[in-house]
């Protein structure tokens, strides 16, 4: 009889997603699985631009370093348009910074999507706990019912096939040195079978996983096909190396710079009722179009790196989890839309983000919560992450109209649209992960969500530039934020220097939040292992504070390392960087102060005053975390 093995976790696809969502699992017991069905990992092409969200997710991997290294940076952006007074031909109407000034740093990077893999694969290289297989396939799931409402138990068997080659064994294909099977290679198909506490689906547009699942993709396909071509090109065109968007009466190229003298064209080849198959396509006619878009200027092909072919669909799964939350799709597998956004791998990456850290909270040995707390917590991907893929479709329907006719207001609306595809507009609806400020019952108490960097329940923490107290070393505060699983309390202290009623307060909450008995003492001790983490940005003059005068909770002390000096920040000028002036841009008023619940992927849990520690209390009790 085939032996069946166990793991927690089987995600079906090692892409983006697939490997975002592995590193939530580095460091821990939980034991988990990735397979492809592709030989090796993608070596080219694909998905690209990287948006700011995406990079503070990289820096919370420990791999943000790696990344920008070899990342284009995007700086400006050109837009095109036909000649006015009836001439042929385009012409340059504005430039533009791509820039959002309240995420104080850079908007939006350029990596392939082959580089992006590899450093995500190799951050997992030194954890036993995960494995990618590549060259396997599922095809075959079952999901025992009567268990989907039992804890500790293995509910979805998958069948997988796997084709061994025989040359696999000298190769290592986390380098990218898998050679490619060839005529003398020989293959062995072996079966294996795989129980799972968890099955998630990140295998792409076309799904395995989903249509197993029997959930639909609503929505339509586009009706254009579009060519998408990496190439060094010779051309008198001025704005190679800014990203451009070229409006003419066949359709709007978008062009993007990359690194070693490339760029990335997205070029319309054909719209209407009746379309070729993108197969069909030849790269002559994509750069024929694209050539007609660009004239008077001229185009010619150096070389070319990675081209292909689409038509997208502007579409929604109905589910984005089944089976009593046991089943999950993420990424492409239940959402797709156009490229001109910059979008695909982007938000794919982010869903992988929203469910890993929730899967490792229901999976992880210490802390345990009851099965109710745990499909709750559970339940919110799909509430989180579904109203996320709708607006993104409907930005995205939206988004060309924009540039096919401009109207007066295209700067404000462009800029819009730039913090809309940057996040800001993102805000999770209340559950038992997002609570809402005291007094309020409704979300619409909260008024529609804004295109701002702001602390509110349910949106993203934004990132700002601050100093230890204890040596000034600046640090952003989502690099600090290490991808661990747990959460931070950021108590924003004012200035408690000059304020003693601010003194107090922190000395009260400091012992509320050591005390395993009548406080949350059970959650924020154990070091690095410790449920909760509790961190202090404070808005006194750093001379004035002393770090070892502050309670415990904020510099904590290990037998075998002395003082954590690393918990304590100071709103002040950096000796290098210059000033983060957090109060100022979170709005937070220095003689009040204010306290922060993060959730482990970087949003904003609870909004509270220093001494709400009823509000705290209950946010932790909502999640199921303080049962001891």
């Amino acid at each position: 009889m085939m032996e069946v093995k166990t793991v927690d976790v089987l995600i079906i696809g090692a892409g983006p997603a697939g490997l975002a969502l592995a590193n939530w699992f580095r460091n821990s017991s939980i034991n988990v699985l990735l397979v492809d069905k592709k030989p090796v990992p993608t070596r080219r092409g694909k998905a690209e631009g990287l948006k700011s969200t995406t990079n503070e997710i990289f820096d919370s991997y420990g791999i943000g370093p790696q990344i920008a290294a070899e990342s284009w940076r995007l700086e400006e952006i050109a837009i095109w348009g036909q000649k006015k007074d009836g001439e042929s031909g385009i012409e340059r109407e504005q430039l533009i910074q791509d820039k959002v000034e309240e995420l104080g740093k850079v908007r939006e990077t350029m990596l392939q999507q082959s580089r992006v893999e590899y450093h995500m694969q190799q951050n997992l290289l030194s954890h036993r706990n995960i494995t990618i297989q590549y060259n396997t396939e599922p095809v075959e799931v079952k999901i025992a019912e009567p268990l989907l409402h039992e804890d500790g138990v293995y509910p979805v068997e998958v069948r997988l096939i796997k084709t061994q080659v025989q040359s696999e064994a000298s190769s290592n294909i986390l380098e990218n040195s898998t050679p490619h099977q060839t005529a003398n290679d020989a293959a062995e198909e072996i079966e294996e079978r795989i129980r799972a506490r968890y099955i998630v689906g990140c295998d792409g547009a076309h799904s395995w996983l989903r249509k197993q699942l029997q959930v639909q993709l609503e929505g339509d396909l586009t009706a254009s096909v579009f060519g998408v071509v990496d190439l060094i090109p010779k051309s008198n065109f001025p704005d190679l190396r800014r990203v451009c968007y070229l409006r003419a009466a066949t359709g709007t190229i978008l062009l993007v710079p990359r690194s070693n003298k490339e760029v990335r064209l997205y070029v319309p080849v054909e719209s209407g009722s009746s379309l070729s198959d993108p197969k069909d396509l030849t790269f002559d006619r994509i750069i024929d179009a694209a050539r007609k878009i660009m004239s008077p200027y001229t185009l010619e092909v150096g070389s070319v790196s990675w081209w292909s072919a689409y038509r997208v669909g502007q579409r929604v799964g109905s589910h984005f989890s089944r089976h009593n939350e046991r089943a999950f799709l993420v990424g492409d597998a239940v959402h797709t839309h156009s490229p001109k956004a910059g979008q695909g791998m982007n938000t794919s990456i982010q869903d992988a983000y929203n469910l890993g850290w929730k899967l490792r909270l229901v999976l992880q040995p210490h802390h345990k919560l009851d099965p109710n707390a745990s499909r709750r917590l559970l339940a919110t991907y799909e509430s989180e992450r579904r109203p996320v893929a709708q607006d993104l479709i409907s930005f995205d329907r939206g988004y060309l109209k924009l540039f096919a006719a401009p109207s007066s207001q295209f700067d404000t609306e462009f800029l819009q649209a730039m913090k809309f595809t940057t996040g800001l507009s993102i805000r999770y609806p209340p559950s038992c992960a997002v609570q809402l400020p005291k007094g309020m019952r409704t979300a619409e108490q909260l008024g529609p969500s804004l295109l701002k960097a702001d602390l509110v329940p349910g949106k993203r923490l934004p990132d700002f530039q601050a100093v230890y107290q204890a040596d000034g070393i600046t640090t952003w505060i989502h690099r600090r934020l290490q991808a661990t699983g747990c959460f931070r309390v950021i108590v924003f202290a004012g200035d408690l220097a000059a304020h003693q009623h601010l003194s107090t307060n922190v000395q009260k909450l400091g012992e509320y939040l050591a005390d395993p008995e009548t406080g949350l003492g059970h959650l924020t001790a154990g070091g690095e292992a410790a449920p909760a983490e509790v961190l202090m940005v404070h808005s006194a003059d750093r001379e004035k504070v002393e770090l070892l005068e502050l309670p415990e909770i904020f510099r904590p002390w290990s037998d075998s390392d002395g003082y954590d000096y690393w918990r304590v920040l100071a709103d002040a000028e950096s000796v290098h960087e210059g000033h983060g002036r957090v109060y100022e841009r979170l709005e937070i008023d220095p003689e009040k102060g204010r306290m922060l619940v993060v959730r482990p992927d970087g949003y904003i849990g609870a909004v509270l005053d220093v001494e709400d520690f009823e509000g705290i209390g209950k946010y932790f009790d909502e999640l199921g975390m303080l049962s001891k």
